[in-house]
């Protein structure tokens, strides 16, 4: 399998700005700039933003996989992406990323989440691409149907 996109820059590395396309389409001609750069209002992303967004989308579908393989069907999995990009020594770069990930599962499965977590973390391809510290918090969010003390 192959994925690939095209992107664009204009002008200088801190006042220009870019396009990006992805091949599936889903991502079609969206305005990037530099982290911290600021339109006035357009929307717009950068590159470390859509890093973000593939940690993030990979480590949830990597644990719905993981947890149906424990015989577990969580109502939802949900994973907000932190990534943490700091200037050092005249350079940007990505010291690390904070994944919390939340589960719509009762709470008498907590330790197997916690397993389903490290092994999607462990099977995420886009995490580990990386070299970077990442760090996953899970949680549990008990369904509205789900009697207490079940």
């Amino acid at each position: 399998m192959i994925r690939s996109a095209i992107a664009t820059w204009k002008g200088s590395p801190v006042i220009g700005e870019g396009l990006v396309t992805t091949s599936s389409g889903v991502i079609r001609n969206a305005l990037y700039l530099p982290a911290g750069a600021s339109t006035g209002g357009d929307p717009c992303t950068s590159p470390s933003e859509m890093l973000a967004a593939a940690v993030a989308s990979c480590m949830s579908m990597m644990l719905a996989r993981e947890t149906s393989k424990l015989g577990l069907k969580p109502e939802f999995v949900k994973t907000e992406s932190i990534l943490t990009l700091e200037e050092q020594k005249g350079r940007w770069k990505i010291t690390g990323i904070e994944l919390h990930v939340t589960a719509g599962l009762p709470e008498r499965e907590r330790r197997a989440l916690e397993k389903a977590s490290k092994n999607a973390k462990a099977h995420c391809p886009i995490s580990s691409a990386l070299n970077v510290p990442i760090t996953v918090f899970t949680e549990l969010e008990v369904p509205l149907h789900e009697p207490v003390g079940a």
